[in-house]
C-alpha cells in the first residue's frame, strides 16, 4: 500500500501539469493480451500475456481525440499442432511469439466532464509478430496491416480502463490463424 501512495504522490505532479496543457495526453499503462485464437477453433494455442503500451492523444474538442498508440505484447509460449498430409502423424511446434503495434487512433468520449466517462475509439496501422519455433517450418517475422477497436472509462480525466482488440488483415499463415492477434485489457495513466 505504501509504495502505491508514493507512485500516486509521485505522477501528482504530472496530472497537475496536464491540466493546465489541456489539448495534449500521454498515457502509459499494462495489462493483459489474450490471442485471438480463443475464440477460433485453429491449429495453434498461445498463452495470455502481458501487453505494454504507450500512447499520445491531441483534442481537438473536449469529446473527440485522435493520436497514436504503440504497443509491445511480451513473448509468450505456444503450440502448433497439425497433422502431416504425407506421413499422416500428428506434430507438434513449439512457439514463441511476440508483437509490435504502431497504430493511428481516433476517439470519442461520451460526457467529457465529470468525475467518470465512457470512451470508444477506432484504429489503423502496422503489426509486427516475431515468432521463434522448435521448426524452421514457418517464417521468424512479418509485418501485417491491423485495425484495431478500444472502449472503457475514464475516471478523473486520468485512470483508464480499457478493453480493446487488434486485428491483422493480412497473415501469412492462413492455415495457423484467423487473423486475429490479440483482445486486450488495459490500465493505463493518463497525463
Amino acid at each position: 500500500m505504501k509504495k502505491l501512495i508514493v507512485l500516486l504522490c509521485a505522477l501528482l505532479p504530472l496530472s497537475l501539469n496536464a491540466q493546465k496543457l489541456g489539448n495534449h495526453h500521454f498515457e502509459i499503462g499494462t495489462g493483459i493480451a489474450f490471442p485471438g485464437e480463443f475464440l477460433f477453433e485453429t491449429v495453434g494455442k498461445e498463452s495470455n500475456t502481458v501487453n505494454l503500451y504507450g500512447e499520445y492523444r491531441y483534442n481537438f474538442t473536449p469529446a473527440f481525440s485522435a493520436g497514436a498508440v504503440y504497443s509491445f505484447v511480451i513473448p509468450h509460449k505456444g503450440d502448433l499442432s497439425y497433422t502431416d498430409v504425407e506421413t499422416k502423424e500428428q506434430v507438434s511446434i513449439g512457439e514463441t511469439t511476440s508483437y509490435h503495434t504502431l497504430n493511428a487512433i481516433a476517439e470519442y468520449k461520451f460526457g467529457p466532464y465529470g468525475p467518470m466517462c465512457f470512451f470508444i475509439g477506432a484504429g489503423a496501422g502496422a503489426q509486427y509478430r516475431h515468432a521463434k519455433y522448435t521448426h524452421s517450418l514457418y517464417p521468424a517475422g512479418y509485418w501485417s496491416a491491423d485495425v484495431s477497436l478500444h472502449a472503457g472509462l475514464e475516471f478523473f480525466e486520468h485512470l483508464r480502463l480499457t478493453v480493446g482488440h487488434y486485428h491483422d488483415l493480412h497473415y501469412p499463415i492462413s492455415a495457423l490463424s484467423s487473423g486475429a492477434p490479440y483482445y486486450y485489457i488495459n490500465v493505463g495513466w493518463s497525463f
